[in-house]
């Protein structure tokens, strides 16, 4: 089944809002087997609304427009659908009930312009809000659907997952799984030449590479017309595919490696201190962003200058007078004295140039050193990271959380597949 996502808005068009809602709903109707051909992005115009609902509905077997289902004068969505479907508007009593009983539950005198979201295009089934006041609309045009969403991203999404993905995975008739391998340290053609023509031996299955700065997820999905065969197929892909990148694989779903980590923590009973420099407490955001996370995180440190350096971690200052702040012997010091500081079992150690400037011919911007100190090791590394001041911040954490994954679970400390 091949879907259109339709996105109104002038605050779309112009940039000023990111269209967040298509990749949200490209990625649950991908969960049904419902490929997304096309998406189209209109302005609150009767007229180009018209016009690409009526291209949408000619190429594809299904529609989902978001947005335009407000009571402001932009709100065109319905005008438009009655206009260009012939389904006049009529005050639906029901939702007229449910806008107003939502108004008294507020403590709200609701403005007379909200009821225009009861105006209700002739035939549509209706889908009740389960967080907001706009429903959610279904109207059969041609044998094909055209779901008509709201553009607020949590009111899109509670209806997607309770309406739009159950109604289109029963109309579609296929069975549907994936899962997702979440990998650190390699590149996407790196993954190719080892994962090859493999995913050519699933029946039913595709494999997608998507590269972020935080690594490379392989994301596998299986349909078919039978649950039995497509639960097969999917035990197979997924023991072929982890057994070829086992080695860079560090978690699974949706999982951060910043949880995988705390998990490893919690595991050995260990405690976490960090002492960063150009990430600039990166690390420790990431680390206090998961929940619970007070059970294996004892402190950090943001030891931008030198001077922060020796006085917070006791960084040796001859040391980095030899060997500048930017280097394997001050990262490594940095490991061992956030450790010694903190009293805990595990100190890591991150300094580096984000750039733009500072750089050099020996030290380049985006050079960045990483150590990890635990009672039974050290370990340090250097990279180079190439991108913006942010991209060289965010790869040089992902990269020294999986240091510490690997560091952990006595794991080499350097990627490698096969």
């Amino acid at each position: 089944m091949q879907i259109e996502i339709v996105t109104i808005g002038n605050e779309v068009l112009s940039g000023r809002t990111l269209d967040t809602n298509a990749a949200f709903l490209a990625r649950a109707l991908e969960e049904v087997s419902v490929q997304v051909m096309w998406h189209t992005t209109v302005g609150d115009h009767v007229g180009s609304i018209s016009e690409a609902l009526r291209l949408a509905l000619d190429r594809a077997d299904g529609v989902v427009v978001t947005g335009g289902l407000g009571p402001t004068p932009d709100d065109m969505t319905r005008k438009a659908v009655a206009t260009v479907f012939k389904r006049p508007l009529q005050l639906d009593e029901s939702v007229l009930a449910s806008l107003r009983e939502r108004g008294r539950r507020l403590g709200r005198k609701l403005p007379p312009s909200i009821e225009t979201q009861a105006l209700i295009p002739r035939g549509a089934e209706i889908w009740v809000n389960p967080v907001g006041s706009a429903p959610g609309l279904l109207i059969e045009q041609k044998k094909k659907p055209v779901i008509l969403l709201p553009g607020v991203p949590q009111e899109m999404e509670a209806l997607t997952r309770q309406f739009v993905v159950p109604y289109l995975r029963q109309r579609s008739g296929r069975f549907v799984e994936s899962f997702t391998l979440r990998t650190a340290g390699v590149y996407e053609s790196m993954l190719h030449d080892v994962i090859g023509e493999l995913p050519s031996k699933w029946p039913g299955g595709s494999l997608a590479y998507l590269p972020s700065y935080f690594g490379v997820d392989l994301r596998v999905t299986v349909a078919g017309g039978s649950e039995d065969d497509v639960h097969t197929v999917t035990g197979m892909a997924y023991e072929q595919l982890r057994q070829r990148v086992a080695g860079v694989t560090y978690g699974e779903g949706t999982a951060g490696i910043e949880e995988v980590v705390g998990e490893q923590l919690l595991a050995r009973g260990w405690r976490i201190a960090v002492a960063e420099s150009c990430t600039g407490g990166l690390l420790m955001k990431r680390l206090t962003d998961v929940p619970g996370s007070s059970r294996y995180v004892e402190r950090g440190f943001v030891v931008y200058s030198n001077a922060a350096k020796t006085a917070q971690v006791g960084v040796d200052p001859a040391l980095i007078e030899a060997h500048g702040a930017v280097s394997a012997p001050v990262a490594e010091a940095l490991a061992r004295g956030a450790r010694a500081a903190a009293g805990v079992e595990v100190g890591v150690g991150i300094t580096g140039i984000a750039g733009p400037d500072g750089g050099s011919d020996t030290k380049p911007v985006g050079t960045v050193f990483i150590a990890v100190s635990t009672p039974e090791t050290e370990v340090v590394r250097d990279h180079r990271f190439f991108g913006s001041r942010n991209v060289v911040r965010e790869r040089g954490a992902q990269t020294a959380f999986d240091l510490v994954r690997r560091v952990i679970a006595g794991l080499p400390p350097d990627p490698k597949l096969g």
